[in-house]
């Protein structure tokens, strides 16, 4: 019985004008299209495979992302050969360029790269990232008064009047928006923020340090990134949603029209493949709304 073949390989991602494009390479010893991959040598992990993989044929250094589907089938030989993938990006920096057994390795935006493919077991992994879709939306705590005004720790500083108004409309601003997970900066104004929305869905409020004012960009840009994320609401802090939002401008994604920060708005974030393509500003909900009393003819909150 011959043994069986254990390999590895990734799907190589990245964002240009919003559209998705992935990396392909093509063998001239079987003249096919297919991912980077190749079998695992001694004493390695298969996430090291890949890794080393991905570098020896396409040039690229990369970050490692979702494991994907594994595909299994017999290859040339008669062996049975089962293929671990991961989804990547390129880092800054790595330039494209075949070796080793590659003639060609290049990018392809989605459509032209499902056509290229030769194996349609390889369109099924690609279809299972094409799956990774969940939107996150990055939402700036509401108005929460007067730091300089607060005589207490800083994380304890509450929403005010106005603030927890704006935190109840996001209930309604957000109704129609899939959300299976809400994530939150410690600081209790953050958590007051999605506190109506979490009740309304019947989801906890975790509470991720990454999240916090002053906390490095990479730790808030790991979350989001998180590949295994369903649709999650993040309540976060001016000084990391601005940097955030240019981050994914770097990397291509599409910006919206319209910017803003303002304490209570929320900004769309939608993926795919896995990636943040585009970025849309949704100005912060007004809170309820005025009612004439004609009794008293006064306006009432």
């Amino acid at each position: 019985m011959r043994a069986a073949v254990q390999a590895a390989g990734g799907i190589v991602r990245r964002v240009i004008d919003a559209e998705i494009h992935l990396v392909l390479i093509h063998r001239p010893r079987y003249d096919d299209w297919s991912f980077p991959k190749g079998k695992m040598l001694e004493g390695e992990s298969s996430i090291e495979a890949a890794t080393r993989e991905v570098l020896e044929e396409t040039g690229l250094r990369c970050r490692i992302g979702a494991e994907l589907p594994t595909s299994a089938y017999e290859d040339r030989n008669g062996r049975s050969k089962t293929v671990r993938y991961w989804a990547m990006e390129p880092e800054a920096g790595s330039d494209l360029h075949p070796t080793g057994e590659v003639d060609e390795a290049r990018w392809f935006d989605l459509a032209k790269a499902r056509a290229m493919l030769t194996y349609e077991r390889d369109r099924q992994v690609l279809d299972a990232l094409l799956d990774a879709a969940a939107p996150a939306y990055l939402v700036r705590h509401a108005k929460a008064g007067d730091r300089n005004a607060w005589s207490g720790d800083d994380r304890d500083r509450p929403l005010s009047k106005s603030g927890r108004r704006q935190a109840k409309a996001l209930v309604p601003l957000l109704s129609t928006r899939p959300i299976e997970r809400v994530l939150s900066s410690p600081a209790l104004r953050c958590v007051q923020t999605v506190r109506p929305i979490a009740d309304e869905r019947g989801l906890p409020i975790e509470r991720r340090d990454e999240l916090f004012e002053g906390a490095p960009l990479a730790g808030l840009v790991g979350v989001i990134d998180d590949p295994g994320s369903v649709p999650t609401i993040l309540s976060a802090h001016g000084d990391l949603i601005p940097a955030a939002v240019e981050h994914y401008e770097r990397r291509g994604a599409r910006i919206g029209a319209d910017r803003g920060w303002k304490k209570g708005s929320v900004w769309v974030l939608e993926r795919e493949a896995g990636l943040i393509v585009r970025a849309t500003y949704v100005s912060p909900p007004e809170g309820e709304p005025k009612r004439y009393d004609r009794s008293s003819a006064r306006l009432k909150r």
